[in-house]
């Protein structure tokens, strides 16, 4: 961390009691300084116009729409785009290698945002994402799709953690729980939004053109950025502010990013081949598997690589090891690596129980879903404004997640005879108690690290971001496990022959096809398998909880812009 220099004319605002007399870059409009105990105009901390500080959070906003958009995009035209390269098997790489691709890069944005200035470090994001969107448009093999979603996923790392650290920088900590609620409001309107428009033009278009539309977009975001956000935003020193780019770039933790890249893409990789792949011969991998076991050992290696360059080596760490020594910095990111485990988990099997179990359609399925959703972005907004209003993130914290571990505990009671009112009820408050654990923890890693200055606030939202990505796609892979686990020993005691143990474990389709007592035992295993899954899941919200309760009960510094009913843009 960069020592604290004199304040002057382009030292940042921070936001506490004892620095109100900071002052504010020049380009942030001089007639909305503070100075002595003038209130400012306007709640946000660069002291731009109403107008302006809307239109900024906007494209900051627009960029993390166009990233969840395009993610249920694809996944809505993975069976279009593999039946038109007749290659249906390998179309699930599609979505593996944009998150591969995505968590391995998502961290090395917190120090190129540190390095270049928050607008550029999302001008890159931007740049990587639409050129690798763009490729996906024209495309000429499915080998080169999986390419440029490898590509895309580059930026697509940067999009929504860059995006946080530009609200963080924008926005006072007492409102930035409020602001993170908004932005998850956006994140899930692109999510609700990219799989119906997205399936119309593959039907109506192809589904290139799917892709392709989404160009203009990308290109009018990184208009919105050019325009409205500050060049100079960000922690800086006043040495810093007068570095060239070359000196900028040589700052930055080469030898530790490749570690960490090497690092997480072998873990992911080896553990989503164990789960998901099959080999050549059409059989499963086996975790002594010569492939699957190089992967994970070369996972260890380049882990205990990084921690050398990391804690011997770098001069300014991509992921300091001090910042997870300290309580609140791993509390939060280990609650968030179990939490997003927890939930993707959910979020990938609640669905199978209704077609597998309850043998409803795939609509039915969905609809079960929209409260989950319509949950996060109240939890959301709520649990920021409550934060907004007593300045204390630590009950919210731990209230969140237990209404993730009880929605859980609920959705144990799941079975063939559940009542229909229980399958609505269960899972929904899930949602809300997700959506109130990543708002509040990020509030908290705000707070911590800000007692130190504003110099870890990019590393460390950055760091959060990679263990919730890394969550997401472990949480899949072993709820899959778990339940593949169970279908292959649940089914081979009934059933002889091989072939069709071998399609009811991979399609839910054939199930309501089987003759009835065939399809009593494949619903019994389900059943089983998908209780197991949820016993996992309720495993991991418990822990969640343990790991919340560990983070400092601190309280929000009082803030030095106004905290009162008015919009947050204008007082």
């Amino acid at each position: 961390m960069s020592p604290a220099a004199t304040p002057n004319e382009r030292t940042a605002l921070v936001a506490s009691s004892s620095s109100s007399s900071s002052s504010l870059p020049p380009s942030y409009n001089g007639d909305t300084r503070i100075s002595g105990t003038k209130k400012p105009r306007h709640h946000n901390l660069a002291g731009m116009p109403p107008w302006r500080f809307r239109l900024a959070c906007g494209s900051v906003w627009s960029a993390t729409f166009l990233a969840a958009f395009d993610g249920t995009v694809v996944a809505t035209l993975l069976s279009d785009i593999g039946s038109s390269f007749q290659a249906l098997h390998l179309s699930s790489w599609l979505g593996t290698a944009y998150l591969l691709s995505l968590c391995c890069f998502t961290p090395v944005y917190g120090r190129l945002a540190d390095a270049l200035g928050r607008r550029n470090a999302l001008l890159v994001a931007l740049a990587f994402f639409t050129v690798g969107t763009l490729l996906c448009a024209t495309a000429p093999t499915m080998y080169a799709l999986i390419g440029a979603r490898i590509l895309a996923g580059v930026g697509g790392g940067g999009l929504t953690s860059v995006g946080s650290i530009l609200v963080s920088d924008l926005v006072d900590l007492r409102h930035r729980g409020l602001f993170q609620g908004y932005a998850n409001l956006l994140f899930g309107l692109g999510a609700s939004l990219g799989g119906p428009v997205g399936g119309w033009a593959a039907d109506q278009f192809g589904w290139r053109v799917a892709f392709g539309a989404q160009v203009p977009m990308l290109a009018a975001s990184v208009a919105l950025v050019l325009l409205f956000i500050p060049h100079d935003l960000g922690h800086r020193s006043e040495s810093e502010e007068h570095e060239t780019w070359v000196h900028k770039l040589k700052r930055i933790d080469y030898l530790g990013s490749a570690a960490l890249v090497v690092s997480v893409a072998c873990l992911l990789l080896g553990v989503s081949l164990k789960t998901a792949a099959q080999t050549a011969d059409g059989g499963e991998y086996a975790w002594s598997d010569p492939l699957i076991a190089g992967l994970l050992t070369t996972f260890v290696v380049f882990t205990a690589v990084f921690i050398y360059i990391e804690g011997w080596v770098a001069l300014n760490p991509v992921l300091p090891l001090s910042l997870l020594a300290r309580r609140t910095p791993a509390s939060v990111a280990l609650s968030n690596l179990t939490m997003a485990m927890c939930m993707f988990s959910l979020l990938y099997n609640v669905p199978l129980f209704f077609t597998a179990v309850r043998l409803q359609s795939s609509t039915t399925a969905g609809a079960h879903l929209l409260p989950y959703t319509a949950f996060i972005g109240l939890g959301s907004l709520l649990v920021g404004w409550v934060m907004r209003k007593t300045g204390r993130f630590y009950p919210a914290m731990v209230v969140s997640g237990i209404i993730v571990a009880a929605s859980c505990a609920m959705m144990l009671s799941w079975n063939t005879d559940s009542p229909e009112w229980i399958t609505w009820v269960a899972q929904s408050p899930s949602g809300f108690g997700y959506a109130g654990v990543l708002t509040s923890t990020l509030v908290a890693l705000m707070t911590n690290v800000q007692k130190e200055g504003r110099g870890e606030i990019a590393v460390a939202t950055s760091m959060t971001y990679m263990f919730r990505t890394i969550g997401q796609v472990l949480g899949v892979a072993f709820a899959s496990a778990v339940l593949q686990a169970t279908l292959k020993a649940d089914l081979a005691a009934s059933i002889d022959d091989k072939d069709l143990v071998d399609l009811i474990r991979r399609s839910t389709t054939i199930i309501p096809t089987l003759p009835p007592h065939i399809r009593a035992v494949a619903v019994a295993a389900y059943s089983n398998g998908l209780h197991r899954v949820c016993l996992m899941n309720f495993g991991l919200a418990v822990l969640t909880v343990v790991l919340l309760a560990t983070a400092e009960n601190e309280h929000m510094p009082e803030s030095a812009l106004p905290d009162d009913d008015e919009d947050v843009c204008e007082a």
